[in-house]
């Protein structure tokens, strides 16, 4: 299936997972970039792997993708593959080759959302987490650290509108995996992205993190894409 006329980069966010997921068919026929957040290197070193990066460890994934946006805002992929670490986990390893084989049979980017609202600000106008304790065995070796950093704007509807005003999104994809073109990545400048991360860089562990993970189409409003439900 794999007809792409299009440049790929899966970017992987990666804190103390081993990473042998990259060995599969799904994953290791596209270059990656590892951004490291974790205290060591012991994690398959996939010949497809063009760059490794040592990041300090705070906004988990969400900062590391913005990360990668603004360091590479003038040289990204067409289709960009943001995965966390964790793909291994049962809920994410089918999630992320089904987002895969979408981008492929569509020869584009794709959002791939396992939660539809009407009004996605306005249902969850009121969600605040105060405790998230990281979900892969992995990680909690090393990090078992529970309580968020609170958000200086919550509940999260009051945050949203702070950034996005009136956006109206309707799609959430949970878990820190979906793609992004860099057309629609372009449409906002660099300085937009850089004043994004800022909220993200205070904590290992910070509760905007579920802000943004809530948030991500209005991050790329318009998005120029399918969005397809797995």
């Amino acid at each position: 299936m794999n007809n792409l006329d299009k440049s790929i980069m899966i970017i992987i966010s990666r804190y103390n997972e081993y990473l042998e997921w990259l060995k599969e068919d799904s994953f290791n026929k596209y270059n990656a970039i590892i951004y490291n957040k974790g205290i060591n290197d012991n994690y398959y070193n996939s010949p497809k792997i063009i760059n490794k990066i040592k990041l300090k460890n705070v906004g988990r994934c969400d900062h590391t993708y913005l990360f990668h946006i603004i360091n590479n805002y003038d040289n990204l992929a067409d289709i960009n593959i943001f995965l966390p670490g964790s793909v291994n986990l049962k809920n994410k390893i089918n999630r992320s080759k089904k987002l895969i084989y979408e981008i492929e049979k569509n020869n584009s980017s794709v959002f791939l959302y396992n939660e539809k609202r009407i009004n996605v600000k306005s249902e969850l106008y009121n969600f605040t987490i105060e405790t998230h304790i990281m979900a892969d065995d992995k990680n909690k070796e090393i990090n078992s650290e529970s309580k968020t950093q609170l958000s200086d704007i919550r509940p999260f509807g009051l945050w949203y509108e702070n950034i996005f005003n009136n956006i109206l999104i309707n799609h959430i994809s949970y878990g820190g995996l979906f793609s992004v073109s860099k057309e629609d990545i372009l449409k906002h400048p660099k300085t937009y992205y850089e004043s994004l991360i800022e909220k993200l860089s205070i904590s290992s562990n910070p509760e905007v993190g579920h802000y943004f993970e809530r948030s991500w189409e209005a991050v790329f409003y318009p998005m120029n894409t399918k969005f397809i439900e797995g």
